[in-house]
Formats: C-alpha cells, structure tokens, sequence
C-alpha cells in the first residue's frame, strides 16, 4: 500500500444489479491496473474479488461485499465489490456508509432493473457521488441513448463522458468527450471521421451540463459557447462532487473496452477522503477532519469470519493514523483495545502493512467484542463517530437442530455468522418458544445455513415460524367454582375458590384481586390461589395459546383446618380459570402488524389491493422521495410469505418493514380452523 497523500486516496464501492457485471468490472479495473496477470472470471471461478464457496461452483451472484485495495499510478485505491441481490445487499448497505463514491454498473441492454435502482437510492441516501459505467457493447442489443433516457427516470442526470466505437463484435474501443481522443485499449489515437460528427454534438451535451455547475463557468458558457478542456475538467469534478450529474462510460467489463478509461476517471474526478470533509460525532457539535494530526477515529463496516484465522473486522480510517501493535478505544462500548497486525484486503488474500491513515481501508484480526457498525478512536481525546445503520431483516424461519441435542453449537455459530452479516438476526420468540432466524431474503437465510455447514459442520432445518395466538374472554363470569377435594383417608387435599373472570381493555395483559372476606381463604393462602390462575392461563381451553386481557377476582371459597395447604388451593385456581374461561365466551386474538411497504408509485394499486386480500388494512400512503409508502395494519399470520410475494409483485423493486401493533379479534371462520388444526396436532403429539 503507498503512502499517498490523502487527495490520491480513492475509495468507492462497484453497485448495481445482480449479473449484470459488477464483478466482471472489478476483475477487469483490477487487470487493467496491472495487479493481476489476467482478468479473473466469475464463469469459470477464477475471481480474486467472489472467492466464497457459495459464489463459485454455477453461483455467480455475490453473497457479500468484497474489498480490494491495490495502487496504479500516484494514487492507492479501494474498491468494495458489493452485491446486488435483494437477499444481499443490506451488506453493502451497510459498506457505502464507509465509503466515498460509487460506480453505478448498468446494463446497456436491459437498461437499469429493480437492483440497479435500490442501490442507487441507497447511494444517493449516503449523500455519495454516483459515476456510471454502461456494460455490455460487446452485445449487439446494446443501445446508449436508450439506456440514457430510462437512466433519466431514476431522477438523475447521466451525461456520457465516452461513447463506444462499434459494437458486438465490432467493438473496438470508446471516444474520451473530454480530450476528444479515440482510446482502444489504453491507446490513444484521433477519433475516426465517421465519429466526429457524433463526438462534437455529444461533447456539447456534456459541456452544457459541466458548465451549469458554477457560475463563473456558465458565465464564459454563454459568453464563448465552449469552454477549454482544462475548464471542462474542473466543472466535471465539481459536478460530479456536488451529485448534479452522473458521468458515464460506456464499454464491456468483459473484453476491458473503456475500462482503463474509466479507470482514469476514477482518479481523476472522483472524491477523495479530503473532498468528503468532515465526519460528525456523535455529541452535538463535534466533528473529526480527515487529517493526521487529528486523533484517529475509525468506523468498521465489515465483519470476515473465518474458521482458521478467526474474525477480522475491516474498517474504513477516517482521521488520524493507526499502527500495527498499538492501542484504540472501542468508542460504542468503552472498551479498550489492542491492536495487532495490520492488512490490506485484496479479495481473499491479506497483504500486512505498518500503519493506515486518512481514508484507508484495513482489516484487524481478533479485535474482542467490536461488531460491525462500531466506531473506533484514540483512548485519549478520541471523537465518538456516528455509528453506522444495520438494515433490519424482512423474513423470519424457525430453526431447528438437524441431528442430536446441539442447539448450544447451533446458535453459538450462528451468533458468529450474524456478525459477520450484522443483517442476520438471531432470537427466540418467547411467545412461541421458537428459534427464529431473520435476514433479507428466503435466499439469504438458505445461504446462511449452508454456510454454517460449511464453516462449522452443523445443520439446520428451515420451517416457517408459528404465529403466536392468543386466547381472551369476550364476557364476565361470576362466581365459578374451582374445588379440589382428596379425603380418603390419612391427610387429604381440601381447597375451593370461588373466582370471577371479566375482560380487559385489549393490551392490558392480566390483573388479579383479592376480594375475599371473612377468612373464607386465609390470607397466606391467597398467593397460592393467584399462582393457579396465573399458571392456567398459559393454556387456553381453544388451541392452548395463552389466555390475555383477563381480570379475576377470587370472591369466596372453602378451607380445612387440616387438609387445606398451599398445592390446594393452587389447584383450585387453576381448576376455577379453566371452568370461567369456558364460561366466559373465549374467543382467539391474532398479532396484528404494522407495514411499512415503499414501492414504486406504479405499484402502489397492486400493493393496495394485496393487502385488502391479506385482511389488512392501509391506513396512509405517502410520497417519499421517489416512490411511494403505504402504511397498513396486516394480519401477522398473513405476511409470513409476503418478501417473496411483494418481490414478484414489483419485480424486485419493493421493500418492507414490519412491526408488532396489538392483538385483534380471528374472525369466526378462520378461528375454527386454527383451533382445529391445533387440536388435531395435540392428538397427533
């Protein structure tokens, strides 16, 4: 790794859609750039940046972000690969938070499609300059202008910096718009005659849209009608920048036209870590600049788990330097830490180096306790970065042991997995009693439990989760026995409560009351009365979901002077619940959740429809940036497909949330079946 000044420090991430050519164009940038002796392929898994088991074998899509640093020319870059499948891109996510620009990777066949557009959004959210590469001139299908105007839909303003000279088999190469230089393969040379033409209309389009951004450059625009090359590089750097436009290079990541073009224009006109500017702190007021003499501060995006070196986390330097054997600050959770080895990520391969400062990119192994998402600083007069955000997963299976008793083992592994893809969410719903693995995706989840096979040589089965119902009264009981009454000789068992049941508010849970006069029932034996009720109420008499919203009291009873002790009046209250709930019309609530769905405003019909279909609700729909939310309250057991369901709706373009609300009220119908499908399981058990 040089030792660059910081303004010859690039940093960005490759997005865009799955199979489109991210990959490709990472091995080829690579290639061209002279690190590899030939450009890895991801067909025939000879790729340095998809290098995991699950990518290779026919498995072309990534399943996590890849960092690759390497140096070319004056300047030392680092390019995260990251994925584009809906199953995996919270990972990358995750790593443009870290990160400095982006190269959007666009089919110039198919245009941009629903992975294209989501990390885009993503980009822009970061507030991250956006340049674009147009893959796949080497097919004949291939159309510039096309693809330029459905770019154009996205709300951004692409403007070709280079256009291809020929295409399919034709294609020899691309036309640079700033230097007005024909380059077919790293050589330059004029532009054919029969391209001049084009090449000057389509330099004018991209001097008008540099010049718009400044003012002393739009004032000589209109002044001179042109401007000078040296003008033109300047205004695109600034545009570029300030996110009001997207340049674009047009070429074939696999056969590496216009990729060492693009590969200059990287260096050239993409941010560095000093173009970025001050990072903010956590403490109102308080930032760090991206210098050396500021103490150093750190945020991690990645977690690599490995089962022979153990876990590294990749972090992205943000002010100040770090050195090999030193100690920092966990500033997240007030640890202190000490600081080993040192290493550059190129894909699979860790190259070890002394020290990292502004805008580097380094992997430290076996840093205790730090997660992805944490932030790191000096232990004296350190700053506390702004943590960086884990998307929240969308669909949840039940996980089960696949062989013997090693749940321990499993959720042990699993724990290491989630931090390495802080995406995946782990827990057990006490409702139901089940262990539930969460993640992005039916893939994603699928993926991590070959993965843990993999690393650990443990298997999982997959089920869909239980819902967890519950059962509630719908009227008042009043006065019902609960006895127990064992004299046959010797000591005996003697206890009768008498208990009134009413129902409460919806969410109140349970309350109960001693209303017992004249020692009927001893005062220390009242707890034990409370203890049977509260003990009953786990099993409903429906389907043997626990009893809510329910007040008792216990009103009276009957006691022995000998045979009366604490078990018996325990009984007694659990047999009194069980009688009052019958007599009190139980009826079965089902969780209901909130949905938050985004989706591309021509969806929001189908959406809205959907949930109607669903039993939901929608309460609000709202616009928010370039699409629309619709916000509904949804039947939980009626979402526990919906991910692949909105996916196919939308054609991948949706996303959603979701949250507990309340309990509401099974309609009558579907009660019965629920209840008679839990009957017939307790019979079969």
């Amino acid at each position: 790794m040089q030792n660059v000044q910081i303004g010859n420090t690039r940093n960005f991430a490759l997005i865009g859609h799955s199979g489109d050519g991210k990959t490709t164009l990472g091995e080829s940038l690579i290639h061209v750039a002279g690190v590899t002796d030939a450009a890895g392929r991801v067909d025939d898994d000879s790729s340095v940046l998809n290098y995991l088991p699950e990518e290779k074998n026919g498995h072309t899509a990534s399943v996590t972000s890849h960092v690759f640093g390497f140096d070319h020319s004056d300047h030392h870059l680092t390019l995260v690969d990251t994925p584009g499948d809906p199953n995996f891109q919270g990972d990358g996510k995750i790593a443009l938070q870290a990160l400095d620009a982006a190269v959007l990777l666009v089919s110039a066949v198919d245009g941009p499609k629903a992975g294209t557009e989501k990390m885009l959004r993503s980009a822009q959210q970061a507030n991250m300059p956006v340049m674009a590469f147009m893959n796949g001139f080497d097919r004949e299908e291939a159309d510039l202008d096309r693809t330029l105007e459905m770019l154009k839909e996205l709300e951004v303003t692409p403007v070709p910096i280079a256009f291809n000279i020929g295409k399919a088999e034709a294609l020899e190469g691309v036309v640079d718009l700033i230097r007005m230089e024909a380059v077919r393969r790293g050589v330059r040379s004029p532009i054919p005659d029969d391209l001049l033409d084009e090449a000057q209309m389509r330099r004018e389009t991209l001097v008008e849209a540099v010049a718009e951004s400044s003012d002393d450059l739009l004032e000589k625009y209109l002044e001179e009608g042109d401007l000078t090359e040296d003008e033109l590089r300047r205004g695109l750097r600034i545009a570029l920048v300030e996110r009001l436009i997207v340049p674009v290079v047009c070429g074939s990541a696999l056969t590496e036209i216009g990729v060492t073009l693009l590969l200059e224009e990287l260096e050239e006109y993409m941010p560095s870590p000093a173009d970025r500017g001050e990072w903010e702190g956590e403490e109102e007021g308080q930032a760090v600049a991206p210098s050396t003499d500021a103490p150093f501060s750190a945020v991690v995006f990645k977690t690599i788990i490995d089962r022979y070196t153990g876990t590294m986390s990749v972090m992205r330097v943000v002010s100040g330097t770090v050195k090999a054997d030193s100690h920092i600050l966990d500033a997240t959770n007030g640890e202190k830490l000490r600081v080993g080895k040192l290493f550059l990520l190129q894909g699979e391969k860790h190259v070890e180096v002394a020290e990292a400062g502004p805008g580097d990119i380094v992997a430290v192994a076996k840093l205790k306790d730090v997660h992805t998402g944490h932030v790191l600083t000096a232990e004296k007069g350190g700053v506390h970065l702004h943590e960086l955000e884990i998307p929240g997963g969308v669909i949840s299976y039940a996980i089960e042991a696949g062989s013997g008793k090693e749940d321990e083992k499993i959720f042990g592994a699993l724990a290491k997995l989630a931090e390495e893809d802080p995406s995946l969410h782990i827990g057990r719903d006490e409702a139901t009693g089940e262990f539930l693995l969460t993640g992005m995706g039916e893939l994603h989840i699928r993926t991590t439990a070959k993965k843990l096979n993999r690393l650990f040589d443990l298997e999982i089965h997959l089920k869909t989760p239980k819902v967890p119902y519950r059962e509630t009264i719908a009227k008042k009981a009043e006065h019902v026995e609960g006895k127990l009454k064992k004299q046959t000789g010797g000591a005996g068992m003697f206890g009768v409560a008498y208990i009134d049941v009413e129902p409460l508010p919806r969410g109140e849970g349970f309350q109960f009351e001693d209303k017992v006069v004249g020692g009927a029932i001893p005062k220390g034996l009242i707890p034990a009365v409370e203890k049977g009720v509260r003990e009953a109420c786990q099993k409903g008499p429906l389907a043997g979901y626990p009893v809510v919203d329910i007040g008792v009291k216990c009103v009276d009873g009957k006691y022995h002077a000998v045979d009366s002790n604490e078990m018996a009046f325990h009984l007694a209250g659990s047999f009194a619940l069980k009688a009052a709930v019958q007599a009190a019309k139980p009826t079965l609530l089902e969780p209901m959740m909130t949905a938050e769905i985004t989706v591309p405003e021509d969806h929001v019909g189908d959406v809205m429809g959907d949930i109607s279909g669903r039993r939901g609700l929608v309460q609000t729909t709202e616009s928010r940036a370039h699409s629309c939310v619709v916000i509904a309250k949804v039947p939980m057991s009626e979402m526990l497909d919906y991910a692949t369901a909105l996916t196919s709706m939308t054609g991948g373009k949706g996303e959603f949330h979701l949250e507990y609300s309340h309990y509401a009220e099974v309609p009558a119908k579907l009660a019965e079946k629920i209840v008679e499908e839990s009957q017939a399981a307790a019979e079969a058990h």
